[in-house]
């Protein structure tokens, strides 16, 4: 593998770990639950189960996109694979274009055979359709890691601010449509900590994307990621330019039809609750999961215990024993 790749991604994940990527924080702090002093409910009987892309799964949490390609970035994706079979609970890999020009990272990303049982999506940076990535390289990527479904990510605010960044993002819509047609997994769209406006999302919804993850402002903004990677202060300036998650969802959930992640700012079972009030079907957490997953699968699993005892406090709270009764409550 080029060493210029594998020490982008390297930089990527220490950036990550160690330096304030968080350009707005506390996003769903302002929000409080709908309390109930009489639930009635068994706390032991609060029933988290939910669907995603036609499939149970234990909790409406998708494992979000983090990486792909070096060695490090392997073990990640192994440690959340299994973790991810074990809690049931869908997983996101990091951008995949690094295998169509180093085949032997494509390891880093075949890791289906430890998440049987769970959606396993994939992930496309959509400028790459201006940049030689068609339908075959798309279908190889498909067949060789047997992903259930395809996330193609917009992210025009981090290529801008990329040192190597790709710019040119004209006529993308036009060139997925063609895609959804000639593929036979189901094609998702999301950002990537800058939000998703109600206008971009109808046009998605038009050509048939019926999934969005709007990763907005609130978690870790990857503009800001690149910024750490310049030698100027340009990426700093436009750190704060998104929408925030909240506001992100509340209007992109006026499009009948279309189904919500809520991604961006998710750090806890009490997040993901209130997501689900401001109209997401389930949320995305990256971040958190990242120190686990550099250590070992059982410290994923740990943290996802956590956060799904977190989710059922947090409908005990409100009297809600389901997650369709959660979406029915209104937060203050």
């Amino acid at each position: 593998m080029a060493d210029l790749i594998n020490k982008r991604k390297i930089e990527h994940i220490n950036i990550v770990q160690n330096k304030n990527v968080e350009p707005l924080k506390n996003i769903f702090d302002k929000y409080s639950l709908p309390y109930s002093a009489l639930p009635e409910l068994d706390l032991a009987k609060i029933d988290t189960s939910s669907k995603f892309l036609e499939k149970d799964i234990s909790m409406p949490l998708m494992i979000s996109s983090m990486t792909g390609g070096p060695d490090l970035a392997g073990d990640i994706n192994k440690n959340l694979a299994i973790a991810a079979q074990k809690m049931k609970v869908p997983l996101a890999l990091g951008s995949m274009r690094v295998v169509l020009k180093y085949p032997e990272t494509m390891k880093s990303f075949q890791v289906k055979d430890l998440c049987k049982d769970i959606p396993l999506i994939g992930n496309i940076g959509l400028v790459q359709l201006n940049y030689g990535i068609g339908i075959d390289e798309i279908q190889k990527i498909i067949d060789e890691t047997k992903i259930d479904a395809l996330f193609f990510h917009v992210n025009h605010m981090q290529e801008a601010i990329q040192p190597e960044g790709d710019v040119n993002f004209e006529g993308l819509l036009d060139k997925l449509a063609l895609i959804i047609k000639k593929i036979n997994i189901p094609v998702l769209i999301k950002e990537v900590g800058a939000g998703i406006d109600k206008a971009s999302a109808q046009k998605f919804y038009d050509i048939g994307i019926r999934n969005v993850d709007v990763a907005g402002l609130g978690g870790t903004s990857w503009t800001s990621v690149e910024a750490h990677r310049r030698e100027d202060d340009l990426g700093f300036l436009f750190e704060h330019v998104g929408i925030p998650t909240d506001k992100s969802l509340a209007e992109c959930s006026e499009i009948e039809g279309l189904s919500l992640i809520a991604g961006g700012g998710i750090r806890s079972g009490m997040d993901v609750v209130k997501s689900l009030m401001l109209g997401a079907s389930l949320a995305g957490m990256a971040k958190p999961l990242l120190i686990p997953a550099l250590e070992n699968p059982e410290e994923c699993i740990k943290y996802l215990e956590m956060v799904q005892h977190q989710i059922k406090i947090a409908m005990f709270a409100m009297g809600a024993k389901s997650i369709d009764e959660v979406k029915q409550k209104v937060l203050i």
